[in-house]
């Protein structure tokens, strides 16, 4: 009886450690599942316009949204990056887009391109300080203020968790994806299948937790 729950033990081990194998050095096998790119092109086309990271983009998209283009928050925060209409608006002018309108904040491309020139803008006023500029798009310029006066522990609940999340979101595109990938057509505009559509991946993860 004792040998048997020794070597049950040393099974289930060896079965955790196989896990935190696949988990650490294969996210680009199981990332997608849990991680999904969507709107790259939108992404690709705005990061290059602003000269800020794609991941960083993606990562806010993810934690405001989770790429839901018609995602409306108690507040009135519209679309994929959640932004309230008026801030648009204020972005819109800025980039002289003279016919913008509330309901195009659910347009993916115009939301994206908004959204990262707001996150542009708070990357020069903060002189590319990612936890000022994180504190600032969820809480305000006075959440900012406290951050960089206080560090980030100061901060509320929200703007806290906001901050730590999207780093670590961030983090984790940038090992599922690579910091470089490209839009979402490969060459003559055929889409390119990866190793996590081959294996259905997102089939399983439903079937096993549904």
């Amino acid at each position: 009886m004792k040998k048997r729950l020794i070597q049950f033990g040393i099974v289930i081990m060896l079965l955790l450690i196989g896990v935190v194998f696949f988990i650490k050095y294969f996210p680009q096998i199981w990332g997608e599942a849990v991680y999904p790119l969507e709107y790259k092109n939108e992404i690709l086309s705005s990061a290059t316009e602003f000269g800020l990271e794609r991941n960083f983009i993606t990562a806010v998209i993810f934690t405001e949204s989770r790429f839901n283009k018609d995602a409306v928050s108690r507040v009135g925060a519209r679309g994929l990056m959640q932004l309230m209409p008026t801030t648009a608006r204020g972005v819109a002018n800025s980039l002289g887009m003279s016919d913008f309108t509330q309901e195009k904040l659910n347009d993916p491309a115009i939301n994206i391109r908004l959204g990262s020139a707001y996150l542009k803008q708070q990357y020069d006023k903060y002189s590319g300080n990612y936890d000022a500029i994180l504190a600032h798009y969820n809480g305000g310029p006075s959440a900012a203020g406290i951050l960089m006066s206080l560090g980030q522990g100061a901060l509320n609940r929200e703007t806290n968790g906001f901050v730590s999340r999207v780093k670590n979101i961030w983090q984790a595109y940038d090992n599922i994806y690579g910091k470089n990938w490209e839009g979402g057509s490969g060459a003559f505009g055929i889409k390119e299948d990866s190793f996590t559509d081959s294996l259905n991946i997102k089939n399983l993860f439903n079937f096993i937790f549904k």
